[in-house]
């Protein structure tokens, strides 16, 4: 398993195959450009296992996000931003 350097996240392909293992998709219908309800049919009840899913990949997303969440990108971005270590007050 490969990891992004500064974050220590997976990078797209990984990520894309642990939320395809989650949700039962093939890892093959997740690109970044795949959206989350129009192409994977994904309604409210599933967005709330992707955020499980990413939870369990240690982000943990505040539910306000989710609403911003269109994309297998926008999902993947999310959970690199929550990965990202706070910047300290100046």
């Amino acid at each position: 398993m490969t990891t992004t350097p500064a974050t220590g996240a997976l990078t797209f392909e990984e990520f894309a195959a642990k939320v395809a293992d989650g949700l039962r998709l093939e890892t093959t219908d997740l690109r970044p450009e795949t959206t989350l309800d129009g192409d994977l049919g994904l309604d409210s009840f599933d967005l709330v296992e992707v955020l499980a899913l990413v939870g369990e990949l240690g982000a943990d997303l505040p539910d306000e996000v989710a609403v911003e969440l269109h994309t297998m990108a926008d999902v993947h971005r999310a959970y690199e931003a929550a990965l990202r270590p706070p910047v300290p007050d100046a």
